[in-house]
């Protein structure tokens, strides 16, 4: 019945140039903010959780020491290339959706299903090359229900409320991982079967998503207001120019510079607490837990408080720039640190640059957006390529950092280099003129 009743209330008049999605809209509705950050949350459990720290671990149990950080810069490399490509390529479609169900609904539906069936390959591989296929699988359907969760945005949210929501989702994105990690340690701890990492988180997106599908009031897009598809525009329109849209270019690489740091130190977290300290898995899962506990909680606040200043100052721009140094400062000290003791000063920096950045980071690139009236999930679906490629080159240039001095373990080059990256993504922010 909810979803009969979304569909017949659901907004039938597309935007326009003249009359934008925000033109006039009374801000969001608790209900339709609770699901929306719920199904956000939901997602990057099943998402981010293989990222942090359940992939590595399936990789590690079907490889060798020796090979194991080759295995799985090959597992996350061909994945997030398919993530590469089809986050903008199903935001574009997105924008052109004319199913009785709405513009972003059809997405949503059969991404997350047909990601809960790329997770699932890769709880029962037996071998490596399966959950290569499987992590490609799942990277391609969920980056398309990502760009549809995106998209709504700049679809349902009123200008005026959204830094707070995006500081809600920047919370959920990065609570996300702790529930997965938490998860993943309670199962590896008792001794059960491996698939329950996958399997669990797999089911929690596939919920989440289908009760926001369930009650959005989706944009309907009129047949008659789409324009003949022609293949050589369609990929053209991917092109957003830096000339045009110096803005835009800026948000993207200080976005593309920050998640690059964030991808060093992310993928290799696990075997960096293992090799450095000599874990074993349940322990290292453990000491991950710990520390997304102390770097949640900062998170929350520097996320809540970020977001509550930037609306009331109409300032986003400083607390990005500031947002990434913290999180550089906080990626230096795991680069130095030789005790266990001192991860948590890492994780509380981390933390709390992280909850700042993720705070107003999507309200930036909201303001800035090219063609928010007409080609919202497109440019959203551009800008996630800021997200997906250094998923991509970080895993391949990782090992380069690592092997520097012997043993191929050097985690203090690799996450210094990350802490340089970083900072650098805070100086790409200051260049942004079209946002305070």
């Amino acid at each position: 019945m909810a979803d009969v009743q979304a569909l017949a209330t659901a907004d039938r008049s597309p935007a326009s140039p003249h009359h934008p999605p925000d033109a006039g809209r009374a801000p969001a509705g608790t209900g339709t903010v609770v699901a929306y950050v719920l199904a956000f949350f939901a997602l990057y459990i099943a998402v981010l959780t293989p990222v942090v720290s359940t992939l590595a671990l399936k990789v590690d149990a079907l490889s060798t020491p020796e090979t194991r950080a080759a295995n799985l810069a090959v597992v996350t490399g061909v994945g997030a290339f398919f993530a590469f490509v089809a986050n903008p390529v199903a935001g574009a479609l997105s924008d052109r959706t004319t199913s009785r169900l709405g513009m972003r609904r059809p997405w949503l539906l059969w991404g997350v299903l047909l990601g809960a069936v790329g997770l699932l390959l890769i709880a029962f591989a037996p071998s490596i090359w399966v959950v290569v296929i499987g992590w490609a699988v799942t990277q391609a359907a969920m980056n398309g229900t990502q760009a549809a969760l995106q998209a709504l945005l700049p679809d349902q949210v009123a200008e005026s409320q959204r830094a707070r929501v995006s500081s809600l989702l920047g919370m959920a994105q990065q609570l996300a991982p702790l529930v997965g990690i938490a998860l993943a340690f309670g199962f590896t701890a008792a001794g059960a079967n491996e698939i329950w990492i996958f399997v669990v988180p797999t089911l929690l997106a596939v919920v989440g998503v289908l009760a926001l599908v369930a009650v959005l009031k989706d944009r309907r897009l009129d047949p008659a207001d789409v324009a003949p598809f022609h293949l050589g525009a369609f990929l053209k329109g991917f092109w957003v120019s830096p000339r045009r849209h110096p803005d835009f270019a800026w948000t993207f690489l200080g976005r593309f510079l920050m998640l690059f740091g964030f991808a060093l130190y992310n993928t290799y977290q696990l075997y960096f607490l293992i090799d450095r300290f000599g874990f074993d898995d349940a322990t290292a899962l453990s000491w991950q837990l710990r520390l997304m506990v102390v770097q949640a909680a900062v998170m929350v606040v520097a996320s809540l408080i970020g977001g509550v200043l930037s609306d009331r100052t109409g300032r986003r721009k400083i607390f990005v720039v500031v947002a990434t140094l913290l999180a550089g400062a906080g990626l230096l000290t795991f680069a130095l640190v030789q005790g266990p003791g001192m991860l948590y000063l890492g994780a509380l920096l981390f933390g709390a640059g992280l909850g700042a950045y993720f705070a107003v980071d999507l309200a930036l690139v909201t303001d800035v957006l090219p063609n928010a009236e007409t080609e919202a999930a497109k440019n959203m679906g551009v800008f996630n390529i800021a997200n997906a490629l250094p998923q991509s080159v970080a895993p391949a240039l990782a090992p380069v950092f690592l092997a520097v001095g012997a043993g191929g373990n050097n985690y203090t080059a690799l996450f210094a280099v990350s802490a340089v990256v970083v900072a650098l993504g805070a100086v790409a922010t200051l260049f942004i003129r079209g946002a305070r």
